[in-house]
């Protein structure tokens, strides 16, 4: 189960619809609808503010059922630092949010700038 199928059950078991989540995000719910239907990467912020609205621990979005495969292919060294991030101030999850956020942005465009460089050749 991936982030997005987490985010969509954990809602539904709140009795919650996709326009109450977005509206107490104060986001779009086309927006969100795009975050629960994997169509868009929420970001570390994103997703700590859904934990937030649902009360939930963010790290409940990596976590899947013992029977589900994808379980036993989460790195566990990641997933006990996304549990110890509950222990810092906002500030401090913020400024690791921003870092994460950016990684993956930099990524991203070096493997675009790479694809298009390789399209011009």
């Amino acid at each position: 189960m991936d982030i997005a199928e987490q985010i969509k059950r954990v809602r539904k078991e709140q009795g919650l619809s996709q326009q109450d989540l977005a509206d107490k995000l104060s986001m779009n719910r086309v927006q969100y609808n795009r975050i629960e239907t994997g169509k868009s990467d929420p970001t570390m912020n994103i997703l700590q503010r859904i934990a937030n609205v649902l009360e939930i621990d963010v790290v409940q979005f990596f976590e899947a059922k013992k029977n589900n495969s994808e379980v036993h292919s989460v790195n566990e060294s990641l997933l006990q630092k996304v549990k110890l991030l509950d222990e810092l101030d906002d500030l401090q999850k913020n400024s690791i949010c921003n870092l994460i956020d950016t990684a993956i942005a930099n990524k991203r465009l070096k493997a675009a700038l790479s694809n298009a460089m390789s399209l011009t050749l």
